[in-house]
């Protein structure tokens, strides 16, 4: 975010915001710290999807597949374990009390911060009057921030309703592990939950209509994820749709696939559809109050402003990047300007980062993207098989991919799969955010053995000045 002045914070000001999600409630104390009297309006549970049914169970869930993973390959360290086994109703409840401490955790902060909190769904009567519609009481604003969230979109396959075919809610709610499923989806949602799946004891298929796992990462990176999965025994499906889902019986499932090559039978005993999310606008009354919604999302521009004087929107009701991290700087970012400062934001740096086993995480540009915005780029590649640090931890798989540009060294893009790339991204994403070049990168002293140590070779190997390989 970029500040560029503005008056005094408005002192006293009453600001209601939409939406207990992560955008929501990082708004209303953003705009508490200022000094506005804020309400917050939630008609579900604080937190939103990130808190109670994305990000966090999610990686509660896939924290229990590491650890079952890390004990069924003790034997390559030394270890010797007898018997393993899972006992799912307490992996189920260990992710309920992650949830419930975080969810707890933001109750406390709208305490501290003294944020009156609505249990209720909101209706916009005109842009200062905010419904109930359980209550019909009329809250009063000066602004007024939108931070609805998102919902799973649905997807119209022949017998996918008569089948009982899991949304990604229910998915999260499952009593028990399937011995086979099939996930219709190969994004970033759909990997996870194929990850956590399979990671569990679940034999895993995975169908995705677009020519590559993760459609809109690095081409080689996403051919790399999938030969990995492959290589585990998770089946991939690219180019390719189910034509319709039907009941075998005895609680089996039977999906036939669409593939470049003709069709293909899938029986197994769950299917989970996790094909993206849309904005979550329905009840608001936006057209109402002339609020201007594209494709079913809200219209912002760098202030996280509307078209309508005194109305800002964030996170995925916007219909923009639908990432926890992006919506709280939106949030931050409409705060401050709901509260008379003058802030923009800047979506040039956002990191993806996808928790699959390996992690994969990305900031900037694409190959093929940087290719084309640039006349002349160079990559360098360092593979995980050549740090000493991910040897040592007996976790190669994966690489660093850095892309740059030829005259000026600028960093145009990062993508790490390997282990704990979701925290190494963070390196990528301050040095664009400092405007750095490889050439600053590279001569940071990186500590050994570290991880790390493979961004810099990568670095390095742009200009193939690489040491180790």
């Amino acid at each position: 975010m970029v500040c560029s002045g503005g008056k005094m914070a408005e002192k006293g000001k009453e600001i209601v915001i939409i939406g207990g999600g992560v955008g929501g409630y990082v708004a209303a104390i953003r705009a508490a710290q200022l000094g506005a009297h804020v309400s917050l309006i939630e008609k579900d549970l604080l937190g939103g999807t990130c808190i109670n049914r994305g990000c966090i169970p999610t990686k509660a869930l896939l924290q229990s597949a590491k650890v079952m993973s890390c004990v069924n390959n003790a034997g390559k360290f030394g270890v010797n374990i007898g018997n393993v086994s899972l006992d799912f109703s307490k992996v189920a409840e260990r992710k309920d009390t992650v949830v419930n401490q975080l969810r707890n955790g933001v109750a406390s902060l709208m305490s501290k911060n003294s944020i009156k909190v609505i249990a209720g769904t909101a209706e916009l009567l005109d842009p200062t009057r905010v419904r109930i519609a359980e209550t019909g009481q009329a809250i009063q604003s000066e602004a007024l921030i939108i931070a609805t969230g998102s919902r799973s979109c649905a997807l119209n396959i022949p017998g996918i309703d008569q089948t009982g075919a899991l949304s990604s809610d229910e998915f999260l709610a499952m009593k028990d592990i399937p011995a086979s499923a099939l996930v219709i989806g190969g994004g970033v949602i759909g990997l996870e939950y194929a990850q956590i799946l399979h990671g569990l004891g679940c034999k895993v298929t995975i169908v995705e209509m677009t020519s590559q796992l993760l459609p809109r990462e690095d081409e080689e990176m996403a051919a790399a994820i999938k030969d990995i999965l492959s290589n585990i025994g998770i089946k991939v499906f690219t180019d390719s749709c189910v034509a319709r889902i039907e009941d075998k019986g005895k609680a089996k499932k039977k999906a036939v696939i669409t593939t470049k090559n003709g069709q293909s039978t899938e029986t197994v005993d769950n299917i989970v559809v996790i094909v993206g999310r849309e904005p979550n606008t329905g009840g608001l009354l936006l057209r109402e109050i002339g609020i201007e919604v594209d494709h079913g999302a809200i219209k912002v521009n760098a202030r996280m402003e509307t078209n309508v004087s005194g109305v800002y929107a964030v996170g995925d009701v916007t219909g923009g990047y639908m990432l926890a991290h992006v919506a709280m700087h939106e949030g931050v970012c409409a705060a401050e300007n709901a509260m008379g400062k003058k802030t923009c934001i800047n979506y040039n740096n956002v990191p993806r980062c996808i928790y699959t086993s390996p992690e994969m995480a990305a900031v900037g540009l694409s190959e093929r993207e940087a290719r084309e915005k640039y006349r002349g780029i160079q990559i360098g590649r360092f593979p995980f098989t050549a740090n000493g640090m991910a040897v040592a931890q007996g976790a190669t798989d994966g690489m660093v991919k850095v892309i740059t540009d030829t005259e000026y060294g600028a960093i145009l893009g990062v993508h790490i799969l390997g282990p704990h790339a979701t925290e190494l991204i963070m390196e990528a994403v301050l040095a664009i955010q400092l405007e750095a070049t490889v050439e600053d990168i590279a001569a940071a002293i990186h500590p050994h053995p570290t991880l790390c140590e493979a961004i810099m070779e990568a670095s390095l190997r742009t200009r193939n000045l690489s040491i180790h390989i």
